[in-house]
């Protein structure tokens, strides 16, 4: 009978260097405050965006309120953002005809109000805007540099059928007699919007999703369906 053995094996330990170590220790700490909020000031809104269009039977226009939350401070330590933003809602969903429905996504809403009215913030920095658009009460109307993503999708049940909206020109996705007229935004009380989405997309999955069509395995000429994800439709 054999011996019994033990075979030790000697992990190998990686040592940093004493520079490294601190930097890398700056920069734990900074996540931590980051995530915790800690010597964060806090911010929060809820944000109507309203999108009206022109039809041939008439104007048509969807509604979604999002809720902005936003951690600010203005000595961010070593490898922590100034600000930190999170966003919860859904896209606006505006059903033109049977079959034809516009979507205005998420991405962005972050700083979209304030782009809408900054020259009614001039002057102010963020810390200080941040305090004063959750008091705001005007409504925007969006210039075409700050309106959101529009989409829609050939078949409703096909996720790789999105495809983009031009803002300037809705004929050429949904034919004669459709424009749009305009995209506002504002500050309100309403409850954040839920259910409309998923009416529409029974198939979107929980925030964050890949994209709406499997890897290609290219790096080049990628389609739109790989740029567009489940959380530009809903985020909770």
């Amino acid at each position: 009978m054999k011996p019994m053995t033990t075979d030790i094996r000697r992990a190998r330990l990686c040592v940093l260097p004493a520079p490294i170590r601190v930097v890398a220790a700056f920069a734990l700490v900074a996540m931590a405050l980051a995530l915790s909020g800690c010597g964060y000031d806090h911010y929060q809104w809820h944000q109507k965006t309203t999108v009206t269009v022109e039809t041939p039977d008439g104007l048509k226009a969807g509604s979604a309120v999002v809720e902005v939350r936003a951690a600010f401070t203005d000595d961010p330590i070593m490898g922590a953002n100034e600000v930190n933003y999170e966003v919860r809602g859904e896209a606006v969903v505006v059903e033109l005809a049977p079959g034809k429905v516009l979507f205005a996504l998420l991405g962005g809403s972050e700083e979209r109000f304030y782009r809408a009215v900054r020259d009614r913030l001039k002057g102010k920095s963020r810390g200080e805007w941040l305090g004063i658009i959750p008091t705001m009460t005007d409504v925007a109307v969006l210039e075409s540099k700050n309106v959101p993503l529009l989409v829609t999708f050939d078949d409703l049940a096909d996720p790789a059928s999105v495809k983009r909206v031009d803002p300037t020109d809705l004929r050429a996705t949904f034919g004669p007699g459709f424009a749009l007229k305009s995209i506002t935004l504002e500050v309100t009380e309403e409850p954040v919007t839920e259910g409309d989405v998923e009416a529409v997309l029974g198939w979107l999955g929980e925030y964050p999703e890949p994209g709406l069509c499997s890897p290609t395995g290219i790096s080049t000429n990628i389609p739109f369906c790989r740029r567009v994800h489940h959380g530009d439709f809903v985020r909770r």
